[in-house]
């Protein structure tokens, strides 16, 4: 008997979706270990032919069958894929299971065993059923993403241009930072880095909020049509952004629309007049009495923790909760979208606590944005699965969180094992539509996460093999400002140190390291691939395969030998990061935390050396 219950496809969903016009992806969910074999009876729900005798019969019948590959799997699932073409649009389709001698049929009212010739299992009404192949219903990968790299700054923390202003020593404190320092990081001081960024590989920013607050992260906004004083003015940004795009750099700001500052002056007015105010419903509250602490020079004087009497992001009352349903604070928002799209020619937007917004804003947001800018890109900061939001209305992509947590867990926190790590990444590979992954924003260090280098507990060589496999997935990868040069730093704020600018205190062959994987990532398009063949992943080695590249890593502190698989023994490689050809033996010695990124040269015959 086979495990009935942990039979499932979903039509309609990440199980069952177009990759393009023509064609859809179709995936099936079985028990580890199960299934020896898995079919897909397909066609056309309308395709009916005529026999010599005048009556008609379902062209399915004769159609050939499909076999199913067994691509990914984890702790609990096997995963059978195939990608059918549809000629017109459209699909009815079942799946016949195999196990032994034994067959089952499974169909849109459930599962049973079956005999060989079982003509029952052509009954239309049991098939599951892609109805058409819409055109506006393919999720499009954004062109550019793909082949982005991205680079996160924070901009009270990446470079100081002299403004005459008083900071704090550039630098001067670095253990026992805080949110209330101040060092005078501004935009001319991003204007004067953008050669080194140039140099380094980038061609994307993603800028967290720039715009009037009292804080030194901006995500408390007081006036979101105005740049915040410290970092420079509206112009200063114009000029940013011309430099960039110069050097065909994009750009993408932080819009944080669940919540704005205890200063902004909507909720101000609130305060003030209460329901008298034409602003009141563009914020809620749990009380009528929704100032249940004390204000000392018109802010909040918060000595203990406490629950405001209206909505805010987390508990804090620095940060109210907008009504995005309101139709002037709707309205309000989209027009600060479009300034900054207009006027400043920005290229994306990140959105903060996306999923705390309604969908309904964001769909008008999304149609605003792609009406104003061919390929606009919208990422929000969603943490978990984020299928609801995903697609051609709301975003095109999130922040990669459910990506990054593997790696932390593999490579920094050596929590997993590899197999642990392999299942992971599986799960993360069909969480999304392929399209959507294409589009996705990759991270592994960020201002709200300890820095990668500090979980890898300082060890650069770990480090480096988890940024590897950043710039293997597909999606586009992110740098957190300062990982190239060896920044570290604990969670949230010891995260937003300044960056080192004294080269004498930089990490040089860390940053050469980047610069190389950049330019591979660049220039090798198979690491763009969203599938992923993984041939050995044991003792925390792990080796797996794209198109024709493949990744050795050594994720241990000891050396170790490796039997090699066949796709690697006695082979012609060209050697992407030492730039030499190499070939390989049966087997391997492995330094700790070694790694080999390699091209595989088919017109190339293996030379036994020896």
């Amino acid at each position: 008997m086979i495990n009935i219950q942990a039979i499932r496809h979903i039509p309609n969903s990440k199980m069952a979706y177009p990759i393009d016009e023509e064609t859809l992806f179709i995936s099936l969910e079985v028990a580890k270990n199960d299934i020896d074999k898995v079919e897909m009876i397909i066609g056309d729900p309308h395709d009916y032919i005529p026999d010599d005798n005048m009556v008609y019969h379902w062209v399915i019948k004769i159609n050939p069958r499909i076999e199913m590959q067994k691509c990914y799997s984890n702790e609990l699932y096997d995963y059978f894929i195939c990608k059918p073409t549809l000629k017109y649009g459209r699909a009815k389709y079942s799946f016949v299971l195999y196990k032994g001698n034994d067959i089952y049929y499974y169909g849109s009212k459930g599962i049973r065993k079956i005999e060989k010739d079982d003509q029952t299992i052509y009954d239309n009404y049991e098939y599951f059923c892609f109805p058409y192949i819409n055109e506006e219903d393919i999720i499009k990968p954004i062109p550019w993403i793909n082949n982005t790299i991205w680079y996160q700054i924070f901009p009270e923390r990446f470079s100081h241009h002299n403004d005459g202003k008083k900071y704090l020593p550039w630098g001067s404190v670095e253990k026992g930072i805080t949110n209330n320092m101040f060092f005078g990081g501004n935009l001319l001081g991003i204007i004067d880095k953008i050669p080194y960024l140039k140099e380094l590989g980038i061609n994307g920013i993603y800028f967290t909020p720039i715009f009037e607050s009292p804080s030194t992260h901006k995500y408390d906004t007081t006036d979101y049509f105005k740049i915040d004083p410290q970092f420079g003015t509206n112009d200063d940004f114009k000029l940013l952004v011309d430099t960039c795009h110069k050097y065909n750099i994009k750009v993408m700001l932080d819009a944080v629309f669940n919540h704005c500052g205890w200063s902004h002056p909507f909720f101000q007015d609130v305060v003030k007049n209460g329901k008298n105010s034409k602003y009141y419903d563009c914020f809620y509250y749990l009380d009528e009495n929704f100032i249940n602490f004390d204000i000392v020079n018109n802010v909040p004087a918060i000595k203990k923790r406490i629950i405001p009497n209206f909505r805010t992001f987390a508990f804090t009352p620095f940060m109210p909760k907008m009504n995005t349903s309101n139709p002037i604070m709707q309205n309000y928002l989209l027009e600060v979208t479009k300034y900054w799209i207009t006027n400043y020619d920005i290229d994306g937007y990140r959105l903060d606590v996306s999923n705390e917004v309604s969908h309904t804003f964001w769909r008008k947001f999304r149609a605003l944005c792609d009406s104003l800018k061919k390929d606009f890109y919208v990422l929000g900061e969603n943490w978990e699965d984020s299928n609801p939001w995903l697609g051609n209305d709301q975003l095109n992509a999130v922040m990669n969180y459910e990506f990054s947590y593997p790696i932390w867990m593999f490579f920094g926190e050596r929590k997993y094992d590899a197999k642990k790590f392999v299942y992971s990444i599986n799960d993360v590979i069909l969480k999304y539509p392929q399209n959507a992954s294409k589009n996705m924003f990759n991270l592994i260090s960020s201002h709200d996460t300890e820095r990668m280098l500090h979980r890898c507990k300082e060890n650069t060589k770990a480090f480096m093999l988890a940024y590897i496999f950043l710039f293997s997935f597909p999606g586009s990868p992110s740098i957190y400002y300062g990982d190239e040069i060896g920044l570290t730093g604990n969670n949230d704020p010891d995260n937003r140190r300044c960056m080192i600018w004294d080269k004498n205190r930089q990490n040089l062959n860390l940053l050469q390291f980047f610069k190389k994987m950049i330019s591979i990532r660049k220039t090798n398009q198979d690491l763009h691939d969203v599938d992923i063949n993984w041939l050995l992943y044991d003792n925390n080695i792990i080796i797996y395969k794209k198109v024709d590249t493949i990744v050795i890593m050594n994720n241990n502190h000891e050396t170790l030998k490796v039997n090699l698989p066949n796709e690697i023994t006695h082979k012609q490689f060209y050697d992407l990061y030492n730039d030499k050809n190499i070939s390989f033996e049966n087997d391997i010695e492995l330094k700790p935390f070694e790694f080999f990124i390699l091209k595989y040269k088919p017109e190339v015959k293996y030379e036994n050396n020896n």
